[in-house]
């Protein structure tokens, strides 16, 4: 399965407030002090607050089915993803995951558009690939 996620958090952002007023609803919010859960050893409150929403979500183990629809989530809202960093959002970024599998190799294709539009508005780019579990390694794992 793929999915893209869109993420925006900041230092001094006040994600509530944000909220109130957009259209975005979200997968998950985090606030600023709050202690994560998990990948969280030592207990580290949050620096930051922020949310995620689901940009896209399909069977497709890649990331290809996923380009257009976050194409277009950029595309249709540029002028909030504008308003948020105004807002407050000082780190803003889409996030293909995928699911590894036992393939030696796996590659997709991300059109100058699409790169161009994540620039123009200053977002970053995370590229995540998560075990499933059953599945061998492949001969580099």
């Amino acid at each position: 399965m793929g999915v893209c996620l869109f993420a925006a958090s900041g230092l001094n952002f006040d994600v509530d407030l944000y909220l109130a007023s957009s259209p975005f609803k979200p997968a998950g919010v985090f606030r600023k002090g709050e202690i994560p859960p998990k990948d969280n050893p030592q207990r580290l409150p949050r620096p930051d607050s922020g949310f995620v929403l689901i940009v896209s979500q399909t069977e497709d183990p890649g990331i290809g089915s996923e380009v257009g629809p976050a194409t277009a989530f950029l595309a249709r809202h540029v002028k909030e993803l504008r308003r948020l960093r105004e807002r407050g959002a000082d780190n803003m970024l889409l996030e293909f995951g995928t699911q590894a599998d036992n393939r030696m190799r796996q590659s997709d294709y991300l059109p100058p558009e699409f790169i161009n539009a994540l620039a123009a508005l200053g977002l970053g780019l995370v590229f995540s690939a998560i075990g499933t579990p059953g599945l061998r390694p492949g001969i580099y794992g």
